[in-house]
């Protein structure tokens, strides 16, 4: 994504970046960064395919759409996820920042540097049978209806209910969303964290979805911010998992 929204010729459009809700908030950031919309969507790529075209309708220019399922898009050449496409893009990439004298590596932990340290990690609950199914519900049901205020270190700002296409603010305001409605609940939380929950459409189990952003220092090496990363996403999976029912598998 940052290397499209950098390098990827443009035809003077408003540019925009699609991924589903589950996906990593990294690519807002950077969207942001380069003066770029960014949406999200519902799980699976038929709704980013749709949403690019509806955007493409109203004068913008798809510049990627990607999920974390993992599948990908670049430009509007096909409106579907493509393989082909993005290895392509990912050659390409690889041989710039090689001519930099970098790696894909050594540019993924500049972007960690200049817009923040953004890791995921998800939990998935199995829950069998119809009494498994009732189970899950009752999990959306209780978090629905009396959401977390805080969790770990981290106050929850808002909470989005794609259930009810609201999101309603820690002050209590409630404004619309343009999603089409979904059992998804997200919980966001200052610093720019996360968490997400949201029943499998085609498994017996309940997804957890958390995700951090850590700032990194100016001399500092990345495997400490990585580490620092990785013990705020246990930190956030710790606190959150005994508010619900089951274990994780």
């Amino acid at each position: 994504g940052s290397y499209l929204l950098e390098h990827a010729p443009s035809r003077g459009a408003r540019r925009v970046v699609v991924s589903s809700l589950v996906s990593s908030p990294m690519i807002g950031a950077l969207a942001a960064a380069h003066g770029a919309r960014w949406e999200e969507t519902l799980t699976g790529f038929k709704w980013i395919a749709n949403r690019s075209l509806a955007l493409a309708a109203e004068g913008y220019e798809l510049v990627m759409g990607f999920e974390e399922a993992l599948g990908y898009t670049v430009s509007s050449v096909v409106r579907d996820k493509d393989g082909v496409s993005a290895a392509l893009v990912a050659a390409d990439m690889a041989a710039f920042h090689a001519s930099e004298g970098r790696t894909l590596l050594d540019a993924l932990d500049l972007l960690a540097r200049r817009h923040g340290l953004f890791l995921s990690r998800q939990v998935s609950v199995t829950k069998k049978g119809a009494e498994g199914a009732a189970e899950i519900a009752a999990i959306m049901a209780k978090v629905r209806a009396s959401p977390p205020t805080r969790i770990a270190a981290h106050e929850v700002l808002a909470v989005r209910d794609l259930e009810k296409r609201t999101r309603t603010t820690r002050g209590g305001r409630v404004e619309p969303l343009a999603f089409l409605a979904s059992n998804v609940l997200s919980l966001d939380l200052e610093g720019g964290h996360r968490v997400m929950l949201r029943p499998s459409g085609t498994e017996p189990k309940i997804k957890f979805y958390f995700d951090v952003r850590e700032a990194v220092g100016d001399r500092e090496h990345m495997a400490s911010a990585r580490a620092r990363g990785e013990r705020a996403l246990s930190a956030l999976v710790d606190a959150f998992m005994p508010l619900v029912s089951g274990g994780a598998s």
